[in-house]
């Protein structure tokens, strides 16, 4: 397997080198306490803005990148792995949607003063590092961006940070090791990072989520290999322990479905009682590790090798990550350079997300989704492959799902069906058809601002609904159903203020589409939708 080298590196286009503000001062400081080197950067996810020609960047992202140092001005030059982290919502920065002109000193120094926070404020990496409890058992880069929206960190901002960092430490004598990077995050950036392994299962070489703010497909985990070690603490609710479960226990449909387990590395607990042995135990890259004691919370002990959760045996989380390769997992290498990157993730994507023959459109363009999705996001994300037929997964489901001669029967949905652009983990909706009692819900965040948020499901052919059904979660909040075709009346035909805590609850409809619109309202927590129809 080919691997990248620092005079590849020093190749990649001046566009690239470019796309790092210089603006934005480097400000190497030493960290004593780890023998580190931090350095900031500015780095624009999307397209650079030129003056005169366009208005707007699409976004600045600003972050931290933490290089192993023999000293407070020599880096220690030579091949490293790499974890980049997501911090929480708390340590946001402002939104930067930038005009395309010069800005003044004091604009950059409160973008220096705003990331500051994902450093210690946050418990992560960069909080051990900064107290001299980063120790992993050989040196690493650290990478630790700022997330300047509500929502998280999109998976353009995760490889334009990687890919960035590659060029610039390239030039200092630092080359990242493509056969281990890895992600890892805490509550907001746990869920982004469920977010970018469903889209781009074989990039990382192993994954770290505490407490995340939202769930993944326990299948897509497993049938991809999947390295994870999640962390969830027993008093937090959906939100981190039930997620985990769910994880972990998988169902049916999944390989080894049971209901808890014990890894030999460590004690598993939930709810302060032991996880039940099982006669075949989980593969050892797949890791649970509750936390009873603690509510959400926990990660900076977990991150700094202090939790008593931790196996004894193995307190350092870093340590593991070294010990995942890509190449020991069949994976290939992590694409270091962006370009790259776009087009690896279209292709490692191909199976887990459908490509439409067509796509729903209107004259005027207007908007599908008034806060997630839009036309042109819809379009821009299969531009590349518009032309293609329709997946045979979502044909095949179609078609074994639906009887002749106009009678109703179940239509079998899938994460595959729901098009690119919606927010959090929207295949939840979709990923337990056959449950009596779901357990997976859509989490797009916690801020109020980004809500309502809209998901679009493509049937694969046009369909005649005659039955949408709902699974309510929790008992508060608004979700609604409208046709998603812009063609057509886009009239509201189901609204549910979930008042039937954990139940199921259906509706008659007559509707006639390819595209069904799911829009979701603040505290709206609906862990299924099941539709009928021929």
């Amino acid at each position: 397997m080919q691997k990248i080298t620092i005079a590849l590196l020093c190749l990649i286009s001046c566009s690239a080198l470019a796309l790092i503000d210089t603006r934005f001062p480097e400000s190497p400081t030493y960290m004593s306490k780890a023998s580190m080197i931090r350095f900031q950067y500015m780095s624009h996810e999307g397209a650079q803005c030129t003056a005169g020609v366009n208005t707007k960047l699409i976004s600045r992202v600003p972050y931290y990148v933490y290089a192993p140092a023999n000293g407070a001005t020599q880096i220690k030059t030579g091949k490293y792995a790499a974890v980049i982290f997501l911090h929480g919502m708390g340590e946001q920065g402002s939104s930067v949607l930038n005009m395309c002109y010069n800005r003044d000193d004091a604009y950059y120094a409160s973008i220096s003063t705003n990331l500051i926070k994902v450093e210690n404020q946050a418990g992560g990496p960069g909080a051990a590092i900064v107290n001299g409890q980063f120790i992993p058992q050989e040196n690493m880069v650290v990478i630790i961006p700022q997330s300047m929206q509500r929502g998280g960190f999109s998976a353009d901002v995760i490889r334009r940070v990687i890919s960035d960092t590659t060029v610039q430490l390239a030039a200092k004598g630092i080359e990242l090791d493509a056969d281990r990077i890895y992600l890892t995050g805490l509550s907001m950036g746990g869920g982004s990072v469920f977010n970018y392994i469903a889209a781009n299962p074989t990039h990382f070489s192993a994954a770290v989520a505490i407490e995340a703010a939202g769930g993944i497909d326990p299948c897509l985990v497993r049938s991809n290999n999947v390295s994870l070690w999640g962390f969830a603490g027993g008093a937090s609710g959906n939100m981190g322990a039930g997620n985990l479960r769910t994880i972990i226990n998988g169902n049916s449909s999944c390989p080894e479905a049971t209901i808890e387990y014990i890894n030999p590395a460590y004690t598993c607990r939930y709810n302060n009682k032991s996880c039940t042995l099982l006669s075949a135990l989980r593969p050892n890259n797949l890791r649970a590790t509750f936390m009873p004691n603690n509510g959400h919370s926990g990660w900076r002990e977990v991150y700094n090798g202090t939790h008593s959760a931790l196996p004894t045996t193995e307190k350092n989380i870093y340590n593991w990550m070294l010990s995942q390769k890509n190449s020991d997992q069949g994976k290939p290498l992590f694409p270091l350079d962006y370009d790259t990157a776009s087009s690896s993730s279209t292709a490692s994507s191909t199976a887990l997300s459908s490509t439409p023959s067509s796509v729903p459109t209107s004259s005027s363009g207007s908007s599908i989704a008034s806060s997630s999705i839009t036309s042109s996001s819809i379009e821009s994300s299969i531009a590349s492959s518009a032309s293609s037929s329709v997946s045979s997964s979502i044909v095949s489901s179609a078609s074994s799902s639906t009887t002749d001669g106009g009678t109703p029967a179940p239509i079998l949905l899938s994460p595959a069906m729901i098009l690119p652009g919606a927010t959090g983990n929207v295949s939840a909706l979709v990923d337990e058809q056959n449950s009596t009692a779901p357990t997976t819900y859509w989490f797009a965040g916690w801020s109020a601002a980004i809500y309502p948020v809209e998901a679009i499901i493509d049937l694969g052919r046009e369909y005649t609904l005659t039955e949408i059904t709902l699974y309510d979660a929790n008992g508060t909040g608004l979700v609604e159903f409208s046709d998603g075709d812009l063609s057509h009346s886009q009239a509201v035909i189901v609204s549910d203020s979930l008042t039937r805590y954990l139940k199921f609850t259906s509706y008659p409809i007559n509707l006639t589409t390819r595209y069904l619109r799911v829009k979701k309202f603040n505290a709206a927590n609906m862990n299924e939708v099941k539709l009928m129809g021929y």
